[in-house]
């Protein structure tokens, strides 16, 4: 590797007869709007002050030679290469003369005055972009401009160069086209060419470059594409197919949810490419293999995230309805059970998927509407599979298996029962929760053959929101108003569905009715129970929510099991850590925090992953009490510190500098986890279960 100081005209864009290209595994183009005019306004500067602007690192190789051409390959600086060759190309276009012009396209193409070299239309420009640029790119040097995709980075900074070009040359008539390239040619780089026996991926992420940071999926596109000799086909093969498959602002939550999916511990993004390495390693990954698999699974994201003709309409209507509650979580657990779908052994029918995603429907439907904390869910479907079908005769009785398991687990996550449902719909404030109050509304209305568009329905208040309200209204609610409007108003039976937005408001009732039933937009269902009272109350919200969430009900059921299959052991039972006097005599077998189960063979180590855990869930908990060397109330000693001589036989917490104390008995251990989740707020019996049996035989017991 040589490292020298160079010019991004002198060195890159001037010299004749050689083109840069930029390798597969590099993201597209995409400097920010932001980004361009800072560079534009320091070029400008550069000119007037006539000083040097440094403006980051070109990292290149030697591709190849042919026909006397020289193609190198850029390793890093291709955003800011791609941005000053728009630049040129928007100067070339404000060209005073045509002298100027020519000199400038002679800048930015390869030249062959004798026709000696071949140059081509593939070589003859000096710059050549990944496959979806460098279309566009090639279309706008050709002045193609309206065969250009207008949304592209490459035109949208095209056109704002231009603007910004047009604007300085009416503003400043010291400024030229000449004067703006003079600026250019003071921009300077440190200018990297590696050798043969270098390594561009170590190389590359070392780099501490001025552009925009690699994204999750960028870094993990360049290690599977830039270690490989074969990187064009598999880019063709695989990875734009993901791209296609996947949507850009998607990219990193679906890596996230692969390496959750994949892994024993979750992945957090600031460290998920490293994750993302050991993975490849410890699989024995090829390339090839690895993007295969990234494909499949990038193949059943897009058909939980858009849907699939693949698959049943009923497939892809609960598919829908989990998007539409934002339960993105859930497909932690989905990826595994369209694999046991497709994989087409038998153990699982269509019948069954529809029945699967009908129950984790309902499940999502009834914790949002029971208030039930999301905090667990990524842990429970993380671990969900493996917990149900780690017997495998369990997959002969698929959703039996499932369902059964949502009904039998003893914490916050178990199947809320149709009482709970029930009371939380006619009670609970529904309209604060946007997404699933929509969802329910259009459900009941649309349950017939018979639909109704409902993109042009919004959700409107019977009895209006405003706390000043009229006299009319307060009259009509009884002396009670006040109270009956703040206990009724966002519930079920005080909601429904018009295309007159805001236009109802505060207006009395009859008006309010008749408006609705001239709207030939209204919800016939949910009006049914308005337009034949001639007064609303309290009384008439609560008969309407009663026969409202009755209806729900029978809509998102959920189906009980054929066959009831027990996922309890015995011998073992879950504790929480409300009585640590529990744990004495025991053997512990595992731990569920927040939804995740941990395997653990005693409970000193059950305290150890549990701290390990929660500093992965908010570090700076521990890192306060290790610092502080603070103690729980009642402890003596500190059980946090960064000095092992305070805490008692000290043991490092894995991947921290921080000393755990260790050598408690069973009990202290639980005590120790109970004073803990107390310090992350956490709730002791609802977040936090631990599964153990008597360490006594049954003549001891007796």
């Amino acid at each position: 590797m040589k490292i020298e100081g160079g010019r991004i005209i002198n060195d890159f864009i001037e010299p004749n007869k050689r083109q840069y290209a930029i390798p597969v595994y590099q993201r597209n183009y995409e400097w920010s709007r932001e980004q361009c005019v800072k560079l534009f306004i320091d070029i400008v500067e550069a000119y007037r002050k006539d000083k040097l602007h440094f403006c980051g690192s070109v990292v290149y190789a030697l591709l190849k030679e042919e026909h006397n051409i020289n193609y190198y390959v850029i390793v890093d600086g291709q955003q800011r290469l791609t941005t000053i060759y728009l630049l040129l190309k928007a100067l070339i276009d404000c060209a005073e003369t045509e002298k100027a012009r020519e000199s400038l396209e002679e800048t930015v193409f390869n030249r062959d005055k004798w026709d000696t070299y071949d140059v081509d239309t593939a070589s003859k420009l000096k710059l050549k972009p990944i496959k979806s640029d460098n279309k566009q790119l090639y279309l706008l040097m050709e002045n193609k401009f309206n065969e250009v995709d207008k949304s592209s980075g490459i035109w949208i900074n095209y056109s704002l160069f231009m603007e910004m070009i047009q604007q300085l040359l009416a503003e400043d008539e010291n400024m030229s086209v000449k004067a703006i390239y003079r600026g250019i040619e003071n921009l300077t780089c440190a200018k990297i060419k590696l050798d043969e026996d270098d390594n561009a991926q170590e190389i590359f992420e070392r780099i501490n470059s001025t552009g925009v940071p690699l994204s999750l999926a960028d870094q993990i596109r360049n290690f599977v594409l830039m270690t490989d000799a074969d990187q064009e086909q598999l880019y063709e093969d695989y990875w734009l197919k993901i791209e296609q498959l996947v949507l850009k602002d998607q990219m990193s939550e679906f890596f996230l949810d692969y390496l959750n999916f994949k892994l024993d511990s979750f992945a957090k993004e600031s460290t998920a490419y490293e994750e993302f390495k050991k993975l490849y390693r410890s699989g024995n990954f090829t390339n090839q293999v690895m993007l295969e698999e990234l494909l499949h699974y990038a193949e059943l994201y897009n058909v939980f995230m858009n849907g699939s003709p693949e698959y049943s309409e009923t497939v892809n209507e609960y598919l829908s309805g989990l998007r539409q509650l934002k339960q993105g979580t859930v497909f932690l657990f989905l990826f595994r059970v369209f694999d046991d779908y497709n994989k087409g052994n038998g153990c699982i029918t269509q019948t069954e998927v529809e029945k699967i995603l009908q129950m984790l429907l309902s499940y999502s439907i009834r914790r949002i509407m029971c208030e039930i904390s999301s905090n667990s869910l990524r842990g429970l479907y993380k671990t969900m599979y493996n917990r149900i079908f780690l017997n495998p005769e369990n997959k002969n009785y698929y959703y039996d298996s499932i369902i059964s398991f949502l009904t039998q687990i003893t914490s916050r996550d178990v199947m809320p029962a149709d009482t709970d449902f029930l009371f939380a719909l006619k009670n609970y404030n529904l309209y604060g929760k946007h997404a699933l109050c929509r969802y329910l509304l259009i459900a009941i209305e649309n349950q017939g053959k018979e639909k109704i568009r409902t993109d042009n329905l919004s959700i409107e208040h019977v009895m209006p929101q405003n706390k000043n309200l009229s006299s009319n209204w307060q009259n009509m609610l009884g002396e009670n108003w006040m109270n009956d409007r703040d206990r009724w108003l966002h519930t079920l039976g005080n909601l429904t569905l018009t295309g007159y937005n805001s236009e109802l408001g505060d207006r009395p009732f009859s008006e309010k009715k008749s408006l609705i039933e001239d709207n030939q937009t209204k919800a016939v269902i949910l009006y049914q129970d308005i337009k034949d009272k001639e007064s609303w109350n309290a009384k008439t919200i609560q008969d309407r929510g009663e026969r409202l969430a009755n209806i729900i009900l029978k809509l998102f059921p959920v189906i009980k099991p054929d066959v009831s299959i027990s996922f309890s052991d015995p011998r073992y039972k879950e504790y929480t850590c409300a009585d640590p006097r529990n744990a004495t005599y025991k053997f512990v077998s595992y731990y569920v925090l927040l939804g995740e189960r941990v395997a653990v063979d005693s409970f000193a180590e059950m305290v150890r992953s549990v701290a390990g855990k929660l500093y992965d869930l908010d570090s700076t908990v521990i890192e306060r009490m290790a610092r502080n060397n603070e103690h729980f109330p009642d402890w003596i000693n500190p059980v946090f510190s960064y000095d092992p001589s305070k805490v008692r036989k000290g043991m490092k917490l894995s991947g921290t500098d921080i000393y755990i104390a260790t050598g408690y008995s069973a009990s202290d251990c639980i005590w120790f986890i109970k004073a803990l989740l107390k310090k992350y707020d956490l709730d002791i019996e609802e977040d936090f279960v631990y599964s153990a049996r008597s360490s006594k035989s049954q003549s001891e017991a007796e």
